[in-house]
């Protein structure tokens, strides 16, 4: 598992099917969005241009279809779109995630917005991991009692086969 994870190209395809899962997926978009929304929102704050930022955050991205769609919303925000929008048409966010940046871009109060992004994000990530857990304890509980179960038949079939061993 370790060496086929080590080849990009499967790494790449592993990522877009853990993301397709039902709450591990979300969970997953959910963490990268807080991330490169954080990453962006620090950037801007401390005064770097727009798009070496946007680069920056794209590079933090490891999914290579969302860091594809990413790479075109910058293209897109180049040349001259607002940078909700252009997440927007390549349905980067959330439909809050959008108003966030529209609405930090309107204020002037863009990094802000993103630091509330990224925060709103994490918090629903963890949200999602304890859903998680919630669902994976009593299928941990099951497979640990059955494993239990069975070394507990297989002594007491030792058990009772040593009784009709003939002395």
């Amino acid at each position: 598992l370790a060496r086929a994870l080590r080849e990009p190209a499967r790494r790449a395809r592993w990522l877009e099917r853990l993301e397709r899962l039902p709450v591990l997926g979300a969970w997953r978009v959910e963490a990268e969005t807080a991330s490169s929304a954080r990453i962006l929102g620090v950037l801007l704050t401390t005064r770097v241009p727009l798009m070496d930022a946007l680069g920056l955050a794209q590079a933090a991205v490891q999914a290579p279809m969302r860091r594809a769609r990413l790479e075109e919303a910058s293209r897109r925000v180049r040349n001259g779109t607002p940078l909700a929008d252009a997440l927007e048409e390549q349905a980067v966010l959330t439909p809050t995630g959008y108003n966030l940046v529209r609405v930090g871009e309107r204020s002037g109060e863009l990094p802000g917005m993103l630091g509330s992004l990224a925060t709103l994000c994490e918090d629903s990530g963890q949200s999602r991991m304890k859903q998680f857990l919630a669902l994976l304890e009593p299928l941990a509980i099951l497979l640990i009692g059955s494993m239990i179960g069975v070394i507990m038949i297989g002594i007491i079939l030792a058990i009772t086969s040593a009784n009709d061993i003939a002395v």
